[in-house]
């Protein structure tokens, strides 16, 4: 297996910035690298969890219950996102992934930069979900506070789905070439 290809490096720098152990699907650290980039994406859906969980906590014991059942929505939405992510394929007992061809540079290429873009996606669901509870702290409208957990509620939706695709490239490792 040839090094990581160049045009992946951006990503993988990305990546490095968040995790400074990972370097990529390289050849014996692809097992690690999978778990480092799952555990990665539950971490940062926990702490989106615990920001709007907080916000769900107060508004219930100050009968503010809009936002409390809108909080909950967004909470079940990122219990969602960390259970698909703790249940999604991973493995290599074979080449790669399981699989029955060996991967190839393009399947890393793709594998990483699909990496980056969840780690991206999900990071931006930590900031909006601390921008909602700091709204909520700081007395801002309720409708402005309801925005923020929307948006974060949409962005760990997207995200969710974003990671699920992430099969269609694993699955396409299990195919056989004919």
């Amino acid at each position: 297996m040839p090094a990581v290809p160049i045009e992946v490096l951006p990503y993988i720098r990305g990546i490095q910035l968040v995790l400074s152990s990972y370097e990529g699907y390289t050849k014996g650290k692809r097992r690690e690298a999978d778990k480092l980039i799952r555990d990665e994406i539950k971490r940062a859906g926990t702490r989106a969890r615990n920001h709007i969980s907080n916000i769900q906590d107060i508004a219930f014991k100050t009968d503010k219950l809009t936002v409390a059942k809108i909080a909950k929505l967004a909470t079940t939405e990122i219990d969602s996102l960390i259970e698909d992510v703790d249940k999604s394929v991973t493995g290599m007992n074979h080449a790669f992934f399981a699989g029955s061809r060996s991967a190839k540079v393009s399947d890393l290429k793709s594998l990483i930069k699909h990496d980056h873009d969840v780690i991206e996606m999900v990071t931006k669901a930590i900031n909006i979900a601390n921008s909602a509870e700091h709204a909520f702290s700081s007395n801002k409208e309720d409708e402005e506070v309801t925005n923020l957990i929307q948006q974060c509620q949409q962005m760990i939706t997207s995200c969710q789905g974003f990671f699920n695709s992430r099969n269609k490239i694993l699955g396409g490792l299990r195919q056989k070439t004919k």
